[in-house]
Formats: structure tokens, sequence, C-alpha cells
């Protein structure tokens, strides 16, 4: 007797497992994803309704985040600093709407150069150094005049740096030509190297440092 209600139990059991297989098997996998999935919670200070823009790794277990409150027009961003998935800092960025960040190694810390946009007709990028230390640190503000500023690799030393996008404003916004600017990070600022030439399509961000005259306004 206690060997055949073995055999039911392991036959029970057999039944429920398929089952399970058949029905996993049946699911999207896009819903087998998201049951994995967890929750990303917004930093302190950043409200309720804001989104995140960007996660990137900074090495030793550390992490940067970018986010913000696109739903309010005179809103904010925020950066958030982690580390062993801790927050060690955040940065509030009051206007400023963060799009992108490109990062380096400084010492045994991390820079990075965050982009962000203000306004319909502007965009610049901050230098920004992490460290278990100090937290967050915004040491350089570079703006331009449209939109597009990207932050990039320009000359091989593994630093972030920054092509600025401009209009020359002639002879008004919406009719004028763009060009861009370049800017290589030193000691936590942003140098100027120089532009592009201005034109009247919307060219990609240069992938090496400009060298002509900046002088079209």
């Amino acid at each position: 007797m206690h060997s055949g209600r073995s055999t039911l139990h392991a036959g029970s059991l057999g039944l429920a497992v398929t089952a399970l297989v058949v029905s996993l098997v049946g699911m999207p996998a896009t819903a087998v994803a998201e049951t994995k999935a967890e929750p990303s919670l917004a930093p302190p200070g950043c409200g309720s309704r804001c989104e995140q823009v960007f996660s990137k790794q900074l090495g030793y277990d550390a992490h940067v985040e970018g986010w913000r409150n696109t739903p309010d027009p005179s809103g904010h961003s925020v950066l958030a600093y982690y580390i062993d998935g801790q927050l060690r800092d955040t940065a509030t960025l009051d206007y400023e709407y963060v799009e992108q960040a490109s990062c380096g190694w400084e010492g045994d810390a991390q820079r990075c150069a965050v982009s962000y946009f203000t306004g319909a007709h502007s965009s610049g990028a901050k230098s920004v150094f992490f460290s278990a230390d100090a937290g967050i640190e915004i040491t350089d503000d570079i703006l331009g005049g449209a939109p597009g500023t990207m932050p990039t690799y320009l000359d091989g030393n593994g630093r972030a740096d920054v092509a600025l996008r401009q209009s020359t404003y002639d002879p008004n916004y919406a009719e004028a030509p763009q060009y861009w600017e370049t800017y290589l990070e030193f000691g936590g600022e942003f140098v100027r190297t120089g532009c592009t030439a201005p034109e009247y399509t919307n060219s990609p961000a240069p992938t090496e440092p400009a060298y002509r005259s900046c002088d079209y306004i």
C-alpha cells in the first residue's frame, strides 16, 4: 500500500510540473521578463512622477542614475549616486532636464559628462565628479544655443568630453545654420578646442576635436 501511495504522489507531481511548464511556455516572453523585473524607485526629492533617463555603471559596485520630472514644465532633474546599492548622494538640477552621460576614471573615482536641455532652444553639459568621500561634485557647466549637446569621447584618453550644439542666429534662430563646438575635459573643466563649419543640415556630433574658428556670431 505504501508503494502505491508513492507512485500516485509522484504521478500527481509530474502532472503539476508539466502543467506549469506548458503554462510558462504559453506566456509571451515580455510577460515572463516582467515578472522578474524590479521596479526602479525615484530618488528623494525627485517627486512621484519622475522618470529614469539613464543609469551608468561606474565601477567598484557604484553607479549613477539620471531622473527628470518631465510632466512639470518648470521642473527639475536629479542625479543619484549609489555605492553597493545604497544611495550615497543626490544633486538637484533646477530647470534642467538630463538626457545622457558618458563616464571615465579619474584616479580611483569616476567623472561623467552629463548632457541636459533647458527650454526649447538650448542644451548643455556638466562635468560631474563622483567619489565615496565627497559624493557628487559638479565642477563645470557649459551651455549652447541649440538642442542636441552630446557627451562623448573625442581624444581617446577615456575621459568624457562634450560636443556642444550652437546656432549662428543669422538671420534668426529658425532660419540660421548650426554648428558644433568641441570641448575636452581637463582637471574637471571643459576646454574648447574649436568649431565645425555652420550648416543647415542636422549633422551628427563630431567624433574627434574640431579646430576651426568659432567666430560665427
